[in-house]
């Protein structure tokens, strides 16, 4: 069986009309070995988790798309457990923190990881975190990535892909007061760029600012608004 294949048609499937009751099938019925032998490196890990995150997140906003925009329905929308792949029992935040940010605490900003981890995440999480994957994941609001098919062939082109589009659309720059406007999700995850230090470096390394640059740091606010009507 091709997961990767599999994951890229359940989220064909959540963004149609189409029924996804037998994908979700295969995914419970998968073993653990199985999941594990089949993603044994980073770049299938990494497109196959990206696309399934994505897949479920539509799939249950699609009754209430507004679930987002209140912060208590958003936090038990993110951390309910209810994705079964295997036999372990995922959250979308289980999904993004202990399998795609190698088991990073939620809340730490990126700068905790988890002593404790459930071997079931351990078993199938990243060996190296790939900061890229923050613009990758879609969280159902139009402040988020676009959604795309990952391959894992193609991932570190696509991830790259990815990092430029957003932040081309996203950043917004004032030489005149030697200023930079960036997304929220870089002050959420801030110690995943390196801190202050790396998200400038980041901003550098994609052509935002030019490397002889300092600018001060403004977040612009999040745009919950789901996309889904």
């Amino acid at each position: 069986m091709d997961l990767i294949e599999l994951s890229q048609k359940l989220l064909r499937a959540s963004k149609s009309t189409d029924s996804v009751t037998s994908l979700l099938n295969q995914l419970e019925g998968i073993t653990l070995a199985e999941l594990d032998l089949y993603l044994d490196n980073d770049d299938k890990k990494k497109a196959f988790w990206i696309n399934i995150y994505n897949a479920y997140a539509i799939i249950y906003l699609k009754p209430d798309p507004e679930v987002i925009l209140h912060p208590l329905n958003r936090k038990i929308f993110f951390t309910k457990k209810r994705i079964q792949i295997s036999e372990c029992i995922f959250s979308l935040n289980d999904i993004e923190h202990e399998i795609l940010r190698k088991s990073k605490i939620w809340w730490s900003k990126g700068y905790l990881n988890k002593w404790f981890v459930k071997p079931c995440f351990k078993q199938l999480r990243v060996d190296l975190f790939d900061s890229r994957i923050h613009f990758a994941l879609n969280c159902g609001g139009m402040g988020c990535p676009p959604i795309r098919f990952y391959k894992s062939e193609t991932i570190d082109e696509q991830l790259e892909i990815a990092t430029q589009a957003f932040l081309f659309s996203e950043v917004e720059k004032n030489t005149a007061k030697n200023r930079i406007k960036i997304s929220k999700l870089f002050n959420w995850y801030i110690g995943d760029f390196g801190g202050k230090n790396g998200v400038i470096s980041f901003l550098k390394k994609y052509n935002m600012i030019a490397p002889s640059e300092n600018p001060t740091i403004v977040y612009s606010n999040y745009n919950w608004e789901p996309w889904i009507k």
